[in-house]
């Protein structure tokens, strides 16, 4: 339970006693608001589906966002932005925008965070971190797609740097996985190789699935990639945890990425009889 208001985002779910998934708590502070959780599995789904709003136009010099998640045993939630994320411009030495988060997810509990692309702009930082901590029975799905600039416009890998570390532990805080990166961009001496030129949108997602066949789901993840596979490359591996698999995609077209992730997704629901994704409009 969350006894401070100390994050700019803080939620708590918890199953009401048909099993649905509610919130017990929730905070949010500006330039963040979330929506009310929706039912599109229809009126008795037990997913909640809720969308993260920043009311800002982006990500500026200094901004500092973070957020708490807990899901209680049982949870089912789903959760995305509605807008990428627009990281702007950052000229004076030593500025930069930083995003910490920190989750539980609880026994039989099952998390989908799938947010919009993450857009570079010319001297952009930033700079995120997500602590996630799981229970051994739990179900995860994360996902993340960074685009190096406003492609457009011809801006191509003019940010200064992009830092992402995801830490994930059981409930005891042992270390289960670490994945950490860090994407420069004026100086990035890969920019201009055939592969990231022509495939510069960068995409990364984690399935975590208990109990599960992981060659099984490996071959699966790679497989629905193949009919992109002009527009998109796949690369799998299984999590040293042996609990999950780790993703690896780039591709040439937002959409096509986006769309991967969705069916990644509904790849990973269908191996635990869960409901394929729904049309989320946007």
């Amino acid at each position: 339970m969350i006894t401070s208001t100390n994050h700019d985002l803080e939620l708590v779910l918890q199953c009401n006693p048909d099993g649905q998934t509610i919130c017990q708590h929730q905070y949010t502070s500006y330039p963040l608001r979330l929506s009310i959780p929706f039912r599109l599995e229809g009126v008795n789904s037990r997913r909640a589906y809720y969308y993260l709003v920043n009311t800002s136009p982006g990500l500026l010099a200094g901004d500092k966002l973070t957020s708490n998640l807990q899901l209680a045993s049982n949870t089912q939630m789903y959760l995305t932005d509605q807008a990428a994320t627009k990281v702007h411009p950052m000229p004076k030495a030593n500025s930069k925008a930083i995003l910490h988060s920190q989750i539980r997810i609880d026994a039989n509990a099952s998390l989908e965070l799938v947010p919009e692309p993450v857009i570079l702009y010319t001297n952009a930082i930033l700079e995120q971190k997500t602590a996630i901590a799981l229970h051994p029975t739990a179900r995860l799905f994360i996902s993340e797609i960074i685009i190096p600039g406003r492609l457009a416009k011809l801006e191509f890998y003019q940010f200064n740097y992009y830092f992402n570390r995801l830490e994930i532990t059981d409930l005891e805080d042992n270390l289960l996985f670490v994945d950490a990166s860090c994407l420069s961009g004026k100086e990035n001496k890969f920019k201009g190789d055939r592969l990231f030129a022509t495939m510069p949108i960068l995409g990364n997602a984690i399935a975590i699935l208990p109990d599960a066949d992981l060659q099984l789901l490996s071959k699966k993840l790679t497989n629905i990639g193949s009919d992109s596979s002009r527009d998109l490359k796949i690369a799998t591996t299984i999590l040293p945890s042996n609990n999950g698999v780790l993703i690896r995609a780039l591709s040439n077209k937002t959409s096509v990425l986006k769309q991967y992730f969705t069916d990644a997704l509904n790849c990973m629901r269908s191996l635990t009889n869960s409901s394929p994704l729904p049309y989320i409009p946007k």
